[in-house]
């Protein structure tokens, strides 16, 4: 091949040249016929040598932890070697669930820099395995894997629990839930047996619905809210048999709960069971729901009396209903009761002449220690039941037909009960919170109440607020049952039109909470009917603080239902809440939610002003009410219902209790 060397002049300069000349092209095209020749020349193709094998290289700095719990965070450092670009490192995550593995604050980082990785807020079961790999950016093939295991705090509830929760279906019938579930410390669920009571919309009727717990799993986090699923067989049940709560974690013992499946909507509770023994004595009982024969809201309660091994004969028991705001009191009651299974059920037959629409009612009842039992009606598995209805009995022990006059009921007292408003049938549209002292001799004293009903128009408003003081007297049957008429009077302000609440209060004594039927407003006018049930703490003496932390349930209603579960700490010194909600809002579960609010200075009685805040209450920010039982818990209560200046048409109640951190240092 040859070139020939000529100069060019370009701006004074002389610059030399190279030519390539045609026999290049020439040999491309010799080269190329070649190829698809069978004679002539042979021509030596000779193909370039492979590049030299990678000499890059990365290790960890100091060897990543395996484990870390779910509150913390792990660092990673890596270096590469024989990188002359010093390109770094690349980092990634990887998991079962490629949508929550958790974070890394880079995901590129020089040579000998390093990574934090923030685990997931949440995952299914009580651990997570993710895998954090680092490449040398020069040569991915180039990389190293730590595994790592993060894990969450379900070693803090470990045994066999007791569920209750109350709400609505989708239908936005009364829905009830009671059982129990074995947990086994490591965020499985393990076994147990439920009750529900809902709207099938398949066989078109209220059923009940009893069936096995097959498995699940449960989630706790380091600020005490957590999550647990319950698988069944039973596709009516929850999401094609999986039914979803969400929780917070009071102490080992005890969470709040709320369900939150798109079929679903309920609060309650969750207590660890103590006791699987055969319960005996009296029991002060209340339930409500829907009575089929007519159905109408229905609730009842009263005492009944174990006074022999599996028999209620009928002496110091005794029953009153509201149905649809009518009474119908003091009724004899006698029934039967079933050896426990091997989770602490019993069945309960009950037997009530007086009722008007059904006689008979079959519950079962979940024990939970000697005291508390949860009852669900499970009656109705074939829709000719007596009703549904769901609560809970609370055991009167050695006090059991000792009440004997007014001083069985004593001191001061936080009453709590919900409901329907009778001007529709929706549940949970009646909220009525107070507190008042007894004296022992049959008077009331320092009395209020903040009582709403959502839909009653007895005041010219969308709603009814009564928001006074009040005295009053009270009446202890001569039964020695423990069965008690409050009268609260003298109302001030006086509401327009006026108030006569018919409460029925059932203690239990030794220090134990009554219970209470509401009996309605059963004046001639019938100002403010419903039908309701709740309970009563003794209250503790003042002063009262507002501090630490605590986790709240609620439930609001504003023609659907919002139920939820959260977190909530006190700034004392500057009178502001914050923390986490979640909620089920109009069967669209959400979680993670911020909250803020504001609260006032418990006064004497235990009654304080203040707010809270979040994008997934039906009314943001709502006022409300606290009464405190004591330091530690209370209830609070919406208070804006028929706000001159801003009515939110919103019922809100709730419970809030004081918390135990799930490990040193948790939040």
């Amino acid at each position: 091949m040859t070139w020939l060397r000529h100069t060019t002049v370009s701006a004074g300069f002389v610059v030399p040249t190279k030519r390539w000349g045609l026999p290049l092209l020439a040999a491309a095209m010799m080269a190329a016929l070649a190829g698809c020749g069978g004679g002539g020349s042979t021509f030596n193709v000779q193909n370039p040598p492979p590049p030299p094998a990678s000499t890059v290289a990365i290790a960890f700095q100091a060897a990543p932890p395996t484990s870390i719990a779910i509150n913390t965070t792990a660092t990673l450092t890596a270096t590469v070697t024989n990188d002359p670009s010093n390109a770094g490192v690349d980092w990634s995550l990887s998991c079962k669930n490629t949508a929550n593995c958790g974070a890394l604050n880079a995901q590129h980082t020089a040579s000998g820099g390093s990574v934090t990785f923030t685990p997931p807020a949440s995952f299914a079961g009580n651990s997570d395995a993710i895998n954090i790999v680092a490449y040398a950016t020069a040569d991915h093939t180039q990389n190293i894997v730590a595994p790592l295991i993060v894990s969450a705090f379900g070693s803090s509830l470990r045994g066999t629990y007791v569920l209750q929760a109350q709400g609505v279906d989708v239908s936005l019938q009364p829905y009830q839930f009671a059982g129990v579930i074995v947990l086994d410390g490591n965020g499985g669920v393990t076994s147990g047996e439920q009750t529900i009571n809902f709207f099938d919309q398949n066989i078109g009727y209220q059923t009940s619905k009893i069936d096995s717990v097959t498995g699940g799993s449960y989630f706790l986090g380091a600020d005490g809210r957590g999550t647990i699923t319950i698988n069944t067989s039973d596709p009516d049940v929850g999401q094609n048999g999986v039914e979803t709560f969400s929780f917070v974690s009071l102490s080992p013992a005890q969470a709040l709960i709320a369900e939150t499946d798109f079929n679903e909507s309920a609060t309650g509770t969750m207590d660890l069971q103590t006791s699987k023994l055969a319960p005996a004595g009296g029991y002060a009982f209340v339930v409500s729901g829907t009575d089929l024969a007519t159905a109408s809201p229905v609730a009842f309660g009263g005492i009944f009396n174990i006074d022999s091994p599996n028999a209620i004969s009928g002496a110091g028991s005794v029953a009153d209903q509201n149905l649809a705001g009518t009474l119908t009191l003091k009724q004899t009651l006698s029934g039967t009761l079933s050896t426990p299974d091997s989770f602490g059920a019993v069945t309960l037959m009950l037997t009530i002449p007086g009722f008007p629409t059904a006689t008979t009612f079959q519950f079962t009842g979940y024990v939970v220690d000697p005291t508390r039992i949860k009852l669900i009606e499970s009656d109705n598995s074939t829709g000719s039941g007596s009703g549904s209805t769901g609560g809970v009995a609370i055991g009167q022990g050695s006090a059991t037909g000792t009440f004997a006059d007014t001083g069985s009921l004593s001191g001061p007292y936080v009453f709590a009960v919900v409901g329907t408003d009778l001007a529709g049938v929706t549940p949970s549209t009646f909220t009525s919170v107070g507190l008042f002292t007894a004296d022992g001799a049959g008077n009331l004293a320092n009395g209020f109440t903040d009582t709403f009903l959502q839909q009653n128009g007895a005041q010219g408003n969308p709603g009814s607020q009564i928001s006074a003081a009040f005295s009053g007297t009270y009446a202890v049957d001569p039964t020695r049952t423990g069965r008690v008429r409050p009268v609260f009077a003298h109302f001030s302000p006086f509401p327009k039109p006026g108030f006569s609440p018919k409460f029925i209060f059932y203690l239990t004594g030794n220090g134990n909470p009554a219970l209470v039927l509401d009996g309605s407003d059963t004046t001639s006018a019938i100002n403010y009917p419903s039908v309701g049930t709740g309970i009563a703490y003794p209250q503790s003496a003042a002063p009262f603080t507002f501090g630490g932390d605590y986790g709240f349930s609620f439930t609001q209603q504003n023609g659907t239902e919002n139920d939820g579960t959260g977190v909530i700490t006190p700034n004392s010194s500057a009178n502001t809440l914050s923390g986490t909600v979640d909620a089920n809002s109009a069967f669209n579960p959400t979680s993670n939610n911020p909250a803020t609010g504001t609260f006032g200075t418990p006064d004497s009685k235990g009654r304080f002003s203040g707010t809270l805040a979040s994008s997934i209450f039906d009314f943001s920010p709502f006022a409300m009410e606290y009464y405190a039982i004591d330091s530690n818990r209370g209830f609070f209560v919406e208070t804006d219902l028929v706000n001159p200046t801003a009515p939110s048409g919103v019922v809100t109640f709730g419970y809030y209790a004081a918390r135990i951190p799930v490990c040193p240092g948790c939040p």
